[in-house]
């Protein structure tokens, strides 16, 4: 899986974007949105450079998300998986419970968990509190339907308008020869 617009807005909310090197709270040169390899003292990025590190950062919590959670994830949940291991770090995430609790399937266990991760050397921290609620919300959030079961009276227009898209994209996704002839049970991808 790959991030989503909401996974990124959501990373860029709680990190924060800093043109300018600055010492983070654990004493290391930090600098975009969150990047700290090989950051030094007083180095300065633009907005785009700072857009291509985060991109690149992210691709590590990715690929990370990906190669440790074994349990089917929606995107919201690999979103809120990505903002968390950003923000904590693979080695964290990889020895947590609340990986066990997402690999045994126990997924309200697992967004529980999330809250846990509250704290910086012992101290909760309004900041930590505040980005693990978010990423809980998320990572809770049912997603959009994707596929609908056609009902009796359901025509191709009918569908498109309910699911806010178009019987166009209808007709592509599915690749429907007719788009007159639905079937009652028929299933209709919407995305």
């Amino acid at each position: 899986m790959d991030i989503s617009k909401n996974g990124i807005d959501l990373i860029k909310r709680f990190e924060g974007c800093r043109l300018t090197a600055y010492k983070c709270p654990s004493g290391v040169y930090t600098i975009g949105y969150g990047h700290t390899n090989g950051v030094k003292k007083g180095q300065r990025i633009t907005q785009a450079q700072a857009e291509a590190y985060l991109r690149e950062d992210v691709g590590e919590f990715e690929n990370g998300v990906n190669k440790y959670v074994s349990a089917p994830l929606t995107q919201n949940q690999f979103d809120a998986l990505v903002s968390f291991t950003y923000n904590c770090g693979l080695t964290a995430f990889k020895n947590s419970t609340l990986l066990k609790k997402l690999n045994a399937k126990d997924y309200e266990g697992a967004g529980k968990e999330l809250l846990r991760w509250n704290k910086a050397n012992g101290v909760v921290l309004d900041g930590l509190k505040r980005r693990r609620n978010a990423e809980k919300a998320l990572f809770d959030k049912i997603p959009v339907q994707s596929v609908y079961v056609v009902k009796k009276g359901d025509y191709l227009g009918k569908i498109a308008k309910e699911h806010n898209t178009t019987v166009d994209k209808l007709v592509k996704i599915n690749n429907i020869k007719n788009p007159d002839l639905i079937k009652i049970g028929q299933k209709i991808k919407l995305k």
